[in-house]
């Protein structure tokens, strides 16, 4: 929790504004929240927001800086942003995307930004307090994380203090939300495993709780809670819990569609139309081609993962902002191969999982990175297209720990009792890189 604050907080500051990827438009979606704007304003048949133009420039501002020698930031320029104040009701129109996003990913960052403004109107300021309110709900949460989970601890510290991890924690994001509840989602169910008693109502009912969180948060992870399989029918303590299971599961997963989108539906607001022109998009059109031919379907997806997979170990490990700046691979990989050491020999001897409970932990690993590049395939890529489009590294950081479950308790050594001090120091020691590495690519030395 110290060393995610100390390091997430210099994040807040030392990241670049708006400039995680998306930041800016969910700033947006943030500060529109806070004010009340539920429901988008529709112009020229097209959909946004009504946002004080001084705030809207000023993040926008920030935007396609290439970080190079000649446009690097000179931090004296903050000194100035800082003494530019909006005001609320001088909104203006403005297109953003992502209308239909649900408010929930936000709450932390609406609560920031409404703190912010009783101190000061400032664009970047209120920037700086949304991001510290996002970076407090995700080490909480992550605390009970850790603190639910009775093995696999430092693991899922490692994963969660991960340079790419504490970077979208610590910026304006649902994101933050989205990896948080995941691993406190993880958690519960290796505490099930691990716990002789049944499981109580409360740990049931905070289940669920971070599912529905989850869902309301980001789409896309639905297959996770379903890690929950694992668990011995008897530790649940009502009849044909298996089957129980699924079906409130299964429900939960749709009530974002019963709900927020239903009224989205309902305003009846204009298309934003394909991404480009020159392409056909749409989901049912597109998973409609693809089972005219599901082995090449099965191949194309298979040579995305070998020619794509290398980027996506990179972006999930630190890969940073809209300029898509990587830390050094040596230190990229070091982390990856710390990961996996550790989780084989993080593990309690009375901790064992059965035959039956990893073949169900592969398979949960599998469907939810099937169904993550799936969404992207039939999604966000043009009809036809063998390539991915849209799948960034990041989007792995919630099933991370699933992928690291895989290889729990497969060595045993003795001498662990000094884990927890290495797991402390690697943190350090690679978010002091991440700080220093990101000062150096995007500021002028003073």
């Amino acid at each position: 929790m110290v060393i995610g604050l100390y390091f997430g907080l210099q994040l807040v500051f030392t990241n670049p504004p708006w400039h995680t990827n998306d930041e800016d438009r969910h700033f947006y979606n943030a500060w529109r929240f806070a004010h009340g704007q539920f429901k988008p304003t529709v112009e020229n048949k097209k959909s946004g927001y009504m946002i004080p133009p001084k705030l809207y420039n000023q993040a926008r501002s920030s935007q396609g800086i290439r970080f190079d020698e000649k446009t690097k930031i000179n931090k004296n320029t903050f000194d100035v942003q800082k003494r530019v104040k909006y005001n609320a009701r001088d909104a203006e129109y403005h297109k953003i995307p992502l209308i239909n996003k649900l408010p929930v990913g936000f709450i932390p960052h609406i609560i920031g930004i409404k703190i912010g403004e009783v101190f000061k109107k400032n664009p970047l300021t209120v920037h700086w307090w949304a991001r510290s309110f996002g970076l407090f709900t995700f080490l909480l949460i992550v605390f009970f994380a850790i603190k639910t989970i009775p093995v696999f601890k430092n693991v899922m510290m490692l994963v969660a203090l991960a340079p790419m991890s504490l970077y979208q924690a610590s910026s304006v994001t649902y994101d933050m939300l989205c990896n948080a509840t995941t691993f406190l989602i993880i958690a519960y169910v290796v505490k099930w495993i691990y716990q002789e008693n049944s499981i109580s109502r409360k740990d049931l009912l905070l289940f669920f709780g971070a599912f529905l969180i989850l869902i309301f948060s980001k789409s896309g992870y639905y297959v996770v809670p379903f890690l929950a399989l694992m668990v011995p029918s008897q530790k649940f303590g009502f009849s044909y819990p298996k089957i129980k299971l699924i079906l409130i599961l299964v429900f939960i997963t749709f009530i974002p569609d019963l709900t927020w989108q239903q009224y989205i539906k309902s305003l009846h607001l204009p298309g934003s139309g394909a991404f480009q022109n020159d392409f056909a998009f749409g989901l049912k059109k597109s998973i409609m081609y693809h089972l005219q031919d599901i082995p090449t379907l099965i191949s194309n997806l298979a040579l995305n993962v070998l020619s794509q997979g290398k980027d996506w170990i990179i972006g999930c490990i630190g890969r940073f902002g809209y300029s898509y700046i990587p830390l050094p691979n040596v230190w990229i990989f070091a982390y990856v191969i710390i990961l996996f050491v550790i989780a084989a020999i993080d593990h309690n001897v009375d901790f064992k999982l059965t035959l039956s409970q990893r073949g169900i932990s592969a398979l949960i690993m599998l469907a939810s990175v099937g169904a993550l590049l799936a969404a992207f395939y039939f999604s966000f890529t043009p009809i036809g297209a063998k390539a991915i489009f849209g799948a960034q590294g990041r989007y792995f950081i919630p099933i991370l720990p699933l992928i690291l479950l895989q290889v729990i308790g497969t060595v045993s050594i003795s001498g662990k009792k000094y884990l927890s001090l290495a797991t402390v120091l690697i943190s350090i020691v690679f978010l002091y890189q991440t700080i220093s590495f990101l000062d150096e690519t995007f500021y002028h030395a003073n």
